[in-house]
């Protein structure tokens, strides 16, 4: 199967399944500052379902459709429920 080129928000065209070199991977150490400072902001507090004990970030605007890393973009999530958001 071959991979088909797409275009990036970078204005770059990229092979299918590459990752733009200029937008940073989600496991950095700045990531881990972002997701940390996000968890804190909200006390914990899962948006999703309202329980405690939040440990993972959730794009309010999917990165897929133009979302960004902004704070005002992110909200704290438990990690199962923010894996399930994308199932209908």
């Amino acid at each position: 199967m071959s991979r088909l080129p797409r275009s990036c928000r970078c204005g770059q065209i990229h092979v299918s399944g590459e990752r733009c070199p200029q937008q940073p991977s989600v496991h950095t150490a700045e990531w881990n500052k972002t997701r940390n400072r996000i968890i804190k902001r909200d006390r914990g507090i899962c948006w999703l379902c309202g329980g405690l004990g939040a440990n993972s970030v959730d794009h309010i605007i999917a990165r897929a459709n133009g979302g960004t890393n902004d704070d005002s973009n992110l909200r704290a999530a438990h990690s199962v429920c923010n894996s399930r958001k994308g199932i209908s």
